[in-house]
């Protein structure tokens, strides 16, 4: 698995000595005084950030943000709105989802992204998603969320909690709490409870 940052990857060291005395990370100062805190403190902060993520070639993700907060110890980089949402755009072999969020959080050592806020997402094949919270697992390339969610297929709206998906959408499972509703061609909307069911579903 190779991490393409362009040249960031050298520029994220630069910055976290650059941004030391700043945050209070002078060379004298002890590791436990920035760990004792109850507000972790970033390693390096970096604007404009665009990451690429690779694996035998193929990409995984690519993220662009207008700040991002990098915590080298817990091996995360947190990636925030300033003036425009967080757009994250994850691909699989069955195609990919394009994202907005106010904030992502990536993990470093296992490449997986977590969206939280007002989080959309569409497919490549036009299905589309809302929902408060949205993991992306990079070693199966699945989504999950816990959350509500409301999922748009076609001329189907489906809402419910709890979902787990292919990454472009087209198979996917709500988990409870299903209720869909049929949009006609004609404009009508035929509404359909489904039952409460632990593993409930929409293809």
């Amino acid at each position: 698995m190779r991490l393409m940052v362009h040249r960031q990857v050298v520029w994220i060291v630069l910055v976290s000595a650059v941004l030391a005395l700043p945050l209070g990370l002078s060379a004298g100062e002890p590791a436990s005084s920035r760990e004792g805190g109850r507000i972790p403190v970033p390693d390096a902060k970096i604007t404009g950030f665009h990451l690429v993520e690779t694996k035998s070639g193929a990409k995984l993700w690519e993220i662009w943000g207008d700040l991002a907060e990098v915590f080298e110890k817990e091996g995360l980089a947190k990636v925030m709105k300033i003036s425009q949402q967080v757009i994250v755009t994850l691909y699989s072999e069955q195609g990919k989802l394009t994202s907005r969020s106010d904030k992502a959080t990536l993990n470093m050592r296992t490449k997986d992204v977590r969206l939280e806020g007002n989080v959309i997402a569409t497919s490549d094949q036009g299905s589309s998603l809302q929902t408060q919270l949205l993991d992306w697992s990079a070693e199966d390339r699945r989504l999950s969320t816990p959350s509500l969610v409301t999922l748009v297929k076609g001329g189907l709206v489906s809402r419910g909690v709890g979902m787990e998906a292919e990454t472009n959408l087209e198979l996917a499972r709500l988990l409870s709490r299903v209720q869909s509703q049929v949009i006609s061609g004609s404009g009508g909307v035929a509404t359909k409870d489904l039952p409460v069911l632990r593993k409930g579903g929409t293809r």
